[in-house]
C-alpha cells in the first residue's frame, strides 16, 4: 500500500509513477487520475466529479460540494493546447495539499484572489509544483531531452507528448537543465518576463521587464524564423550577453501579441539534466506563464 506523500514534488511523482505503472502512456490525465485515486484514497471526501465551469475569468475550481464531495472545475473556452490539462493538475494539488484549508479554491489570471497573501502565493506554487511533476516527471523528461539539441520544437514536440503549454514545458527545462539557458518571453519588443536557469543566473543572465528586447533577435523573427521549426541562431557576445555567444531559437505566438525566446549561452555546453529539489519555475506558471501558451 502507497504511503501519503508530504510535499507536492512527492504527489506528483507518486501519482505520476501510478500513471505509468497501470500500462497508460503519456499524457496523464489528471482529472481521470483525480476520479480514481480520490475514490479509493480518500473515501469520506473524493474528488466526486471533474466538469467544465461557465465562469468568465476562472481558469479552474475546486470547490466542496453539499454532499460533502469535491468538484474539480476548469474553463472550457481555453483554446490553447496544455492549459486545461495543467489547470485540471493544478486544483488536484489543492485538494491533495490543501483542502483542510477552505472550501473553494479559484484559481485564473483574472480571478480576485488574495495574491499579496504569503499563504496564498505559497499554497499556488505548491499547486503548480504538484501539476509540474505528475505531468512533466523529470525520469522520462530527461530521457526525452538527452542527446537532443535543445530548441523551441525540441520543447514543443515534448509539449504535444506530455500535454502541456509549450511555455510550461520549457520553463520545466530550463529549470532543470545544468546548461547555461534563458526563456524570454516578449511583448511590444520589450521584455516581458525572463526566467534563467541556475548556471545562467551565475553568467549574470537575467533581463529585468522592460528592458528593450535586440533589435536583430526582433527582425529574425519578423522575418520568420520563428516560423520554422528548426531554425535557430548562433548570434555574437554583447546582443543577448555581453560577453557569450548565444544559440537562439524564436516562436511568435498566433493567439496572443507576443514572442518567446529561447536562449543557450555557449558558457556551458553541459547536457546532463537533474530534478532539483526545490524549483523557482512553479511560480511563473501560476502567476505569469500559465496564460501564456503558445500555438504555431
Amino acid at each position: 500500500m502507497m504511503t501519503k506523500p508530504t510535499t507536492a514534488a512527492a504527489w506528483g511523482i507518486q501519482l505520476s509513477k501510478l500513471w505509468t505503472a497501470s500500462g497508460q502512456p503519456f499524457p496523464v490525465d489528471p482529472g481521470q487520475l483525480a476520479l480514481e485515486v480520490t475514490k479509493t484514497r480518500f473515501k469520506e471526501d473524493p474528488v466526486g466529479v471533474v466538469k467544465p465551469h461557465g465562469v468568465s475569468g476562472i481558469d479552474g475550481m475546486l470547490t466542496r460540494r453539499t454532499r460533502g464531495d469535491w468538484c474539480i472545475s476548469y474553463d472550457p473556452y481555453v483554446t490553447a493546447k496544455g492549459r486545461i490539462s495543467f489547470t485540471i493538475a493544478h486544483e488536484f494539488g489543492h485538494y491533495l495539499l490543501h483542502r483542510r484549508m477552505r472550501d473553494e479554491f479559484q484559481c485564473g489570471q483574472l480571478a480576485m484572489l488574495d495574491y499579496d497573501s504569503l499563504q496564498a502565493k505559497k499554497i499556488e506554487c505548491e499547486a503548480n509544483r504538484f501539476a509540474s511533476y505528475l505531468l512533466m516527471p523529470a525520469d522520462d523528461f530527461r530521457r526525452n531531452v538527452t542527446s537532443q539539441v535543445v530548441t523551441l520544437d525540441t520543447l514543443g514536440q515534448l509539449a504535444a507528448y506530455y500535454g502541456t503549454s509549450l511555455t510550461a514545458t520549457t520553463l520545466k527545462w530550463v529549470d532543470i537543465t545544468n546548461e547555461a539557458a534563458m526563456l524570454v518571453v516578449v511583448r511590444d519588443e520589450f521584455v516581458f518576463w525572463s526566467y534563467p536557469s541556475v548556471r545562467a543566473r551565475k553568467i549574470g543572465a537575467y533581463l529585468p521587464p522592460g528592458t528593450p528586447v535586440p533589435q536583430s533577435a526582433l527582425d529574425r523573427a519578423v522575418q520568420g524564423m520563428a516560423r520554422d521549426p528548426d531554425s535557430q541562431a548562433l548570434v555574437g557576445a554583447g546582443v543577448w550577453h555581453p560577453r557569450w555567444e548565444t544559440h537562439e531559437s524564436a516562436l511568435v505566438s498566433d493567439q496572443y501579441d507576443l514572442a518567446i525566446f529561447l536562449l543557450r549561452f555557449d558558457a556551458d555546453s553541459g547536457t546532463h539534466i537533474e530534478e532539483p529539489e526545490v524549483t523557482d519555475a512553479v511560480d511563473f506558471m501560476g502567476a505569469r506563464a500559465q496564460g501564456q501558451n503558445w500555438t504555431r
